[in-house]
């Protein structure tokens, strides 16, 4: 993890120090040298809280594939100074440095697993979906438009955590989306086909001062399925009543003070078909923190018992999304290493990397929007509908930008239909997409066509949830 700590016993190097000029997009990032041992540190500031994240180490990847996790020089920063003015990687991926590059593919000769088509979006689960792939492919101008099956809702900006690799954890304002909206959101949905809600961040959704009745509104009212994605911290807030609601659960693990014995979900009053799994952002070496730095077997470990608190069926990891692609390739290498011998066989690996689409129309955000608590850059007002959760990839700023907004949740209908026409393009902004292989797939399927319906006769696991 990165180190958060007080300033008071470093000071700001000089200009004499880092000659060079650098025009950083985010003004809070700052360099810093140790006035007792002479290490330098790179600080990113958060104006909400005074969060101050202090990075002392970069990563040297060899040739070989091993890490080697260095501490900052007068060097390094400069040239991590550079990658920042750049604004072409993240905060985190600037650490990374690799000996040579040149033997590193861009993608893998990957296979998905049977875990990663039942617990993630994989867009095989489209093709069950008969009715909304064939509005898809021939809609009629003036008619609604029944393409979604389903939606991901954050209706509160709020976390109590402040993990890295986080986009939330850098926003200076946090949102909340009124009550009443999100449910308006939910039933002009039902409208064109809406089937499934997951409940998402954005920050934590259980802090969501509504959480529960929204959760029970839509499973008993609505007659929909719903889903939660949580950090696993505040069950206390989570009714008896509201847990029997859920299709299936996912408690993000994270490491920080006191994680093994604060994780956890209340199993005793979940539904018999409730499915809980558990989820792990494999984070870069310079983040992993003294306790796993270069120990990852030990964390693997730590995580399996949070997992048999949590009742979790399954244990997906992922390496940082906000890594660039070449380190995204030499994260899954390492780790699918790492997993290939570990006793715990609920762990799999997703395999998550950056593309650009072919097309110039976000088609999966017909299928399944996301309503997100940024506030309208109409109005100001909390609650924005974006084509996926993911568009921050394409920012190393880590931020929603203001282009990829489709429309006001009360306007959702008016998208869905073809009246509001997206401000991006995704062959041009979308080249972080993690996506990239579904987006084509619904390409080529209104294009010319192409589809697999006949290799999903039977149902799939969770396929309301594309």
């Amino acid at each position: 993890m990165s180190k958060a700590i007080k300033v008071r016993d470093l000071e700001t190097v000089s200009a004499s120090e880092l000659p060079e000029q650098h025009n950083l997009p985010d003004s809070s990032i700052m360099v810093f040298k140790d006035l007792d041992t002479g290490r330098f540190y790179i600080q990113k500031k958060v104006a909400r809280n005074n969060i101050k994240t202090l990075v002392d180490k970069y990563e040297l990847v060899k040739v070989d594939g091993t890490i080697e996790v260095l501490p900052l020089d007068q060097d390094r920063c400069v040239q991590i100074l550079n990658r920042l003015s750049a604004a072409e990687l993240s905060f985190n991926a600037c650490f990374v440095f690799h000996e040579d590059e040149s033997d590193l593919p861009d993608a893998l000769d990957w296979e998905k697993t049977e875990e990663e088509h039942a617990y993630t979006s994989t867009g095989i689960k489209f093709w069950r979906h008969h009715q909304q792939m064939e509005e898809f492919l021939w809609p009629q101008d003036g008619f609604p438009r029944n393409t979604v099956v389903s939606t991901h809702v954050s209706a509160e900006g709020m976390c109590n955590l402040r993990c890295p690799y986080c986009s939330v954890t850098y926003r200076d304002n946090h949102s909340r989306i009124p009550f009443d909206v999100v449910k308006k959101y939910v039933e002009d949905l039902m409208t064109r086909g809406l089937r499934a809600v997951i409940l998402t961040g954005g920050g934590e959704p259980t802090l969501y001062p509504h959480f529960n009745e929204l959760v029970q509104w839509i499973k008993y009212e609505k007659g929909l399925s719903v889903a939660l994605i949580t950090n696993g911290t505040t069950r206390q807030r989570i009714d008896p009543e509201t847990l029997g609601c859920f299709s299936w659960i996912r408690v993000s693990i994270n490491v920080f003070a006191g994680w093994e014995d604060k994780i956890g979900i209340d199993t005793e009053h979940l539904s018999p078909e409730c499915v809980v799994g558990c989820s792990l952002v494999y984070t870069s070496e310079h983040q992993a923190g003294e306790e796993f730095e270069g120990d990852r077997p030990a964390l693997l470990k730590k995580v399996s018992k949070v997992a048999d608190n949590c009742g979790a069926q399954y244990i997906r990891v992922l390496p940082n999304c906000l890594l660039e692609q070449k380190q995204l390739i030499q994260q899954h290498i390492a780790l699918q290493k790492v997993l290939d011998v570990f006793p715990d066989k609920r762990f799999f690996q997703q395999y998550k990397v950056h593309g650009t689409p072919n097309t110039s129309t976000c088609h999966q955000s017909y299928f399944r929007p996301y309503l997100s608590e940024e506030p309208s850059i109409i109005d100001g007002t909390p609650g924005t509908v974006f084509p996926c959760d993911s568009v921050v990839l394409n920012d190393s700023v880590t931020h929603f930008a203001e282009k990829y907004q489709l429309c006001k949740p009360g306007d959702i209908l008016d998208y869905i239909d073809g009246n509001i026409a997206p401000n991006f393009d995704p062959r041009e902004d979308c080249k972080g997409c993690v996506f990239t292989e579904t987006v084509n797939m619904l390409d080529d399927y209104k294009s010319e066509g192409t589809n697999r319906f006949a290799d999903f006769p039977d149902p799939l696991k969770h396929e309301e949830f594309v």
